[in-house]
């Protein structure tokens, strides 16, 4: 009994023991079957990875293959550019070699031509060697007696200056002075006459300014230096220098030209430096009482510029203390002005002042003196307009 107690208990062991081995090995299995899942998941994972490398690789390889094949093809194309300029610039470079030779070969044919001109103006001037020496001389010569002649008239002039009277106590007037002498200048005839400016009647500025007699310089303006915006005694007694600008004085011109029947000759030069002049056959200034009215005569017709003087005829003289404001000429309204040389502006022609007149001077001198006869040279009841 307790022998089969015994093997009953060792079966039962057995049984147990087997059991658990079965158990274990049953578990042992499940766990290999598991491993090898993931063996072989692995290998199929790892399969894949080698499946997208390799697929990535020919992509990479099939880029690499075309882009070869295209920069083959650049490099083709630019090395035929390249050959087809290098054979262009080979022909730019023989057409160049061929004009250059070309080129030489016409200077050379040029200085040949030009050796031949030289050698003919060789020639030629050899041949002409002798009359120009001549013709040299000849001008030579001529030049020679210009100059001996321009010295003999610079000498004749100087002498004349050098030998010449500028004090003439014996004569009244710049037209008695000798017209062979014809030197101008200050000078000084019979005794001094002097008014309340200490200004000498007898003291003139005497000028050879056409044939025939001298005149007498009443009034000047040149760089317009002096101002002829003066008052009524200053223009009554005159102002300024003999020797530069000036205005004579009215009442030293009005007994001047009431002691003979005197013309009148006005000198005038534009910006241009064009001189012009106009003469007229009878000037004179009535007394200081009547304003010394202006009494003027017709002008001549050679004069070289127009008239714009006899618009004035018998206005009277008018300075800057008038009430009109005009300075130093003859007016009735000086807005109306044909002419003023002693203005702010020299105007001649028109109050506008069209001929931009710069310098100016007045002169007169005694008809007796003058060979020009002019038939009825003032008619008092005429119109003098343009």
């Amino acid at each position: 009994m307790r022998l089969s107690m015994a093997l009953l208990f060792a079966l039962i062991a057995i049984l147990l023991t087997l059991g658990a081995s079965g158990a274990a090995t049953a578990k042992s299995r499940s766990l290999m079957e598991q491993q090898l899942m993931l063996v072989r998941n692995a290998q199929e994972q790892q399969q894949r990875s080698l499946l997208n490398v390799e697929f990535k690789l020919n992509r990479v390889i099939s880029k690499l293959l075309s882009f070869t094949h295209i920069k083959q093809g650049d490099s083709l194309r630019e090395l035929a550019g390249n050959l087809s300029k290098a054979l262009d610039s080979w022909e730019q470079t023989q057409d160049r070699i061929n004009q250059l030779q070309l080129s030489f070969q016409w200077k050379n044919e040029l200085a040949q031509k030009m050796e031949e001109m030289h050698s003919m103006l060789a020639l030629l001037v050899t041949k002409s060697q002798v009359p120009r020496e001549r013709q040299r001389q000849n001008e030579n010569g001529a030049l020679e007696a210009e100059s001996e002649q321009m010295s003999e008239i610079k000498a004749t002039k100087e002498s004349n200056q050098a030998n010449v009277e500028y004090l003439q106590p014996a004569k009244a007037d710049c037209a008695e002075l000798d017209v062979q002498q014809r030197v101008d200048g200050v000078y000084k005839f019979l005794e001094p006459e002097l008014n309340e400016k200490q200004r000498d009647l007898n003291e003139r500025y005497c000028a050879f300014a056409t044939t025939g007699a001298a005149w007498t310089v009443i009034q000047r303006r040149t760089e317009q230096l002096e101002n002829f915006n003066r008052s009524w005694d200053e223009y009554r007694s005159g102002f300024g220098s003999l020797e530069s600008d000036f205005w004579y004085g009215n009442e030293f011109i009005h007994r001047l030209v009431y002691r003979d029947d005197y013309e009148l000759r006005i000198e005038l030069q534009d910006q241009l430096d064009v001189k012009v002049w106009a003469e007229y056959a009878i000037f004179r200034l009535d007394s200081e009482s009547f304003n010394y009215q202006l009494v003027i005569g017709k002008m001549d017709d050679n004069s070289s510029t127009l008239d714009a003087l006899s618009y004035h005829n018998g206005m009277d003289f008018r300075s800057s203390d008038w009430d009109g404001g005009c300075s130093g000429w003859w007016f009735d309204r000086c807005l109306e002005a044909q002419s003023n040389l002693n203005g702010q502006r020299i105007i001649w022609g028109n109050s506008r002042n069209e001929y931009l007149i710069k310098t100016s001077r007045m002169l007169i001198r005694p008809r007796s003196f003058n060979s020009l006869n002019t038939d009825e040279v003032y008619d008092e009841d005429s119109a003098y307009g343009f």
